[in-house]
């Protein structure tokens, strides 16, 4: 691990002082900054006992001493493809973990990822090579613009925010590609939990695109319960991707999210199984926004299950995945962090 005398990021304090200095420098600009957690908030009254809270802190911990050295001179980080959307993930990992850019252990991390992504950026906005690789390095960008309130990052970040929606297809969902014409469900999803950062962020996002995204996700819900790819034939992945679309979009109280997360609650998938952690990372984000009974009762089991099966290397295995993801180590170790950092509440996604 990385010795140093440098903390991760309070809270609170550091957002207040972002918040305070963007107001200052850049009166005209609309903030990315977001309030962090309560105090009632905080991982230990998800995690009561301390001892869990400890061991969910080191295994994280663990996971970015082992990205840290994977990281390339250039800022990004290895995948199949030289996929951008991997060296968001893994971003993001760093940030939710409370990370800043420009200080801490891993600030200079932090700050090539950060150079590396907006580099990527096409001039229409596009990071390519698939609106998935766009929509998580956007996603990326948009939680480092809540530490980095510049002119030129909120420049690029709404321009990859209007690039989604400009994207977005007839039937309201978003495919692989910019100019598709049909959606499916795991493409879409990913754009939604963009389009809800950049409103956290108070980026420009029409009204219109929530509404027909949000009538394309009801159009692939079963009628028993979760969520399909391209029809109402649910799939737990799909089902994952749906509820927490669902949420996102403001519909908590629809009933097909109460469906969604009784058919997870009935079909976790077992460690092993391809798309593991993609089902995972949606569902951990599902069960805490539902919160109460549901999220009680599922968040120990996927907690215990990552805390068991972390490598002494600080990473998770790819389940698989390698044939898609190239050294699945950076994938899955990513998503295997960001799963547990729900509990720790530095991201605004990460909040209810």
């Amino acid at each position: 691990m990385h010795q140093t005398q440098d903390k991760v990021a309070a809270p609170g304090f550091r957002m207040v002082v972002a918040a305070v200095t963007a107001a200052m420098t850049l009166a005209s600009l609309p903030v990315c900054v977001m309030p962090r957690a309560r105090a009632a908030d905080t991982a230990d009254t998800l995690l009561p006992d301390p001892r869990e809270t400890a061991r969910v802190e080191a295994a994280i911990d663990r996971a970015l001493d082992y990205l840290a050295k994977q990281q390339k001179p250039d800022g990004s980080f290895p995948s199949a493809q030289n996929y951008n959307g991997v060296s968001g993930l893994c971003l993001l990992a760093f940030l939710a973990r409370g990370h800043e850019p420009g200080r801490g252990p891993y600030r200079a991390v932090v700050d090539r990822a950060v150079a590396y992504l907006v580099s990527q950026q096409r001039a229409d906005g596009y990071i390519p090579d698939s609106m998935y690789n766009h929509a998580l390095s956007t996603l990326a960008l948009i939680e480092a613009y809540g530490f980095i309130p510049s002119l030129d990052l909120h420049r690029a970040v709404q321009k990859a925010v209007d690039l989604i929606v400009k994207a977005q297809a007839p039937p309201g969902g978003w495919r692989y590609m910019p100019n598709s014409q049909d959606s499916d469900l795991s493409v879409t999803v990913m754009q939604i939990v963009a389009l809800r950062a950049a409103q956290n962020a108070r980026l420009d996002v029409p009204q219109s695109t929530i509404d027909r995204a949000t009538k394309y996700v009801l159009s692939v819900a079963d009628p028993n319960g979760g969520f399909g790819y391209q029809s109402p034939a649910a799939s737990v992945a799909q089902s994952a991707a749906g509820t927490l679309s669902l949420q996102l979009l403001g519909q908590h109280d629809a009933p097909q999210v109460g469906k969604g997360l009784a058919y997870l609650a009935k079909n976790p998938l077992p460690a092993g199984v391809a798309w593991f952690y993609y089902a995972n990372y949606y569902t951990m984000q599902a069960e805490f926004q539902a919160g109460g009974d549901d999220w009680n009762n599922w968040h120990p089991r996927i907690r215990d299950l990552l805390l068991k099966t972390q490598g002494e290397d600080g990473t998770w295995p790819g389940y698989q995945e390698e044939a898609y993801n190239g050294p699945a180590k950076t994938y899955s170790t990513s998503l295997g962090s960001l799963i547990l950092s729900v509990y720790l509440h530095y991201l605004p996604a990460y909040q209810r």
